[in-house]
């Protein structure tokens, strides 16, 4: 696991938060890291894709991190985390970043942009992966949350597959729910509940830090993250029995999100479930049909649901604005 004290505090040169490294041979390495290889073909042969050096990502950035405080390098680092410690590193990558944002806000880099009224857009941007749906969900999801001789190996997708939250892949075999229930009331599977419940707590805390600091409609969307994970609070009962849906939720909905439990089996019950409906179709075309534009505008739609009439048409139709506005009589902020 990290040292999150050290990793949270101040940089030693042009202290709080160091130089932006952005341009120096170690960070550009660490994003080379990151990258991995895609699938490629030459002729017949077809080359594998190859996953990011997650180890190495690991070690540049928690190197990097000691001389500049920097929200691309931590951001890194929450996946690498994930996927070199399994569900388990999920929580202190969360509160790595939580930490990083309460204290270094105003200093961090990527800098707020002065000219644009201190636009945070490139922040956003260096924290894109946690809501991307083959970013960090998808690293959270073929994690292991039990992982033991004595238990076996318990995957956080199979969890979802068994409670019919996530198809299964392929011809691939379901874990049975009765099997995943005996493996939570292990002692393995008691502390992986325990820590369950600590990681939601701390993803709905950086989910509405973040909101916060620059709105809604400009932070990372962390709902699925925050689902998946309270998906995983069903089996994590006493005893290692499962919950339902409303016992799950209890303890506060995700930030930024109004009504109850999800509805169950697809049906619509409430806007916090059309918007997890969409997250889901979103989802679907991203993993099956990459090419297809269906997911920007689906990500357009949903971020247009919480404007009013006039800001949608500002957002889409700006010059077509002065005019809606003379026809309704509508008078702007400005006026």
């Amino acid at each position: 696991m990290i040292d999150l004290d050290q990793l949270l505090a101040e940089a030693s040169e042009s202290p709080p938060c160091g130089p932006d490294l952005e341009y120096d041979a170690p960070f550009l390495e660490l994003e080379q890291a990151a990258k991995g290889k895609p699938e490629q073909q030459y002729g017949d042969t077809v080359v594998p894709a190859e996953e990011p050096a997650w180890g190495q990502v690991r070690n540049l950035a928690e190197t990097l991190l000691g001389r500049s405080k920097d929200l691309r390098i931590a951001a890194l680092l929450m996946q690498a985390l994930v996927s070199t410690d399994g569900f388990a590193g999920l929580k202190p990558g969360c509160d790595l970043l939580l930490g990083l944002i309460e204290r270094y806000w105003d200093e961090i880099h990527p800098q707020l942009d002065p000219d644009d009224d201190n636009d945070p857009i490139m922040r956003m941007n260096a924290l894109a992966a946690l809501a991307d749906p083959e970013g960090l969900l998808r690293q959270v999801r073929e994690s292991h949350l039990i992982r033991s001789r004595q238990a076996g190996q318990l995957l956080v997708r199979d969890v979802e597959v068994a409670l019919e939250k996530l198809a299964p892949k392929g011809d691939a075999e379901a874990v049975a729910l009765s099997q995943i229930t005996e493996m939570m009331a292990s002692e393995e599977g008691l502390a992986a509940a325990d820590l369950v419940r600590s990681t939601l707590d701390s993803l709905k805390s950086l989910s509405s830090t973040l909101n916060e600091k620059v709105g809604a409609d400009r932070a990372p969307d962390l709902r699925p993250l925050i689902a998946t994970v309270t998906h995983l609070t069903q089996v994590c009962g006493s005893g290692g029995e499962v919950a339902d849906e409303e016992g799950a939720a209890e303890g506060g909905d995700a930030p930024g999100v109004a009504g109850g439990p999800l509805a169950v089996s697809g049906e619509v019950r409430s806007r916090r479930d059309a918007i997890m409906m969409i997250d889901k179709v979103i989802d679907y075309f991203s993993r099956h049909e990459p090419s297809n534009p269906a997911p920007l505008l689906l990500q357009r739609a949903k971020r247009l649901i919480d404007m009013n009439f006039v800001d949608i048409i500002r957002d889409m139709v700006p010059d077509g604005l002065t005019q809606i506005e003379t026809i309704a009589g509508i008078k702007t902020d400005e006026e």
